[in-house]
């Protein structure tokens, strides 16, 4: 499992071209951005049939450099099956690729996520403990689409999820003032 996480954290460290430096994920100015996702997929538990997987998580954020990489907690609840659950745990999020600016703004980018989240379903005698991460496709610090792939350190079961994220913190760009003559 250390080998994992080793190849995995220097992946991450290696997959950083130096494009990657514009002005998607800012300086967060003392709030964080606030990321509202919903996922669906299925798990597999060993030996048994796919299951439906539905997740709602609200995830903080702040940037550490910016134009690179955010970090934070992500805490909400999840339906497994027939049975609900909660969980939480620190995610980051590192930029590896962005697009091309329009206007002042870049349009989209794409990023790695790593998730370590700790759980506990309804009726369950174990908790839980998902250890994970995937790619993410941000358009302009507003929304995002990610495919995510888990694994449970305590249970033989494996969770695959598509998710979509709204940036509920973003500014609103304010309307024109009225042209007088």
């Amino acid at each position: 499992m250390k080998a994992f996480i080793s190849f995995t954290v220097l992946s991450l460290l290696l997959a950083v071209p130096s494009r990657a430096t514009a002005q998607s994920f800012p300086k967060n100015n003392g709030s964080p951005w606030v990321w509202v996702e919903a996922g669906n997929g299925f798990n597999q538990p060993r030996g048994a049939p796919k299951l439906y997987l539905a997740t709602l998580q609200i995830t903080p954020q702040y940037t550490l450099v910016p134009g690179r990489l955010r970090a934070g907690v992500t805490g909400g609840g999840f339906y497994q099956g027939s049975r609900f659950g909660w969980l939480g745990g620190p995610r980051v999020t590192l930029k590896v690729l962005e697009g091309p600016s329009v206007l002042t703004a870049s349009s989209y980018n794409i990023h790695l996520l790593g998730e370590y989240l700790f759980g506990k379903r309804s009726g369950a005698e174990n908790e839980r403990q998902w250890l994970g991460g995937g790619v993410g496709f941000e358009l302009d610090d507003l929304l995002i689409l990610s495919l995510k792939l888990h694994r449970d350190q305590r249970q033989p079961i494996t969770y695959f999820q598509f998710g979509v994220s709204v940036n509920v913190t973003k500014p609103r760009i304010r309307p024109l003032p009225p042209v007088t003559e």
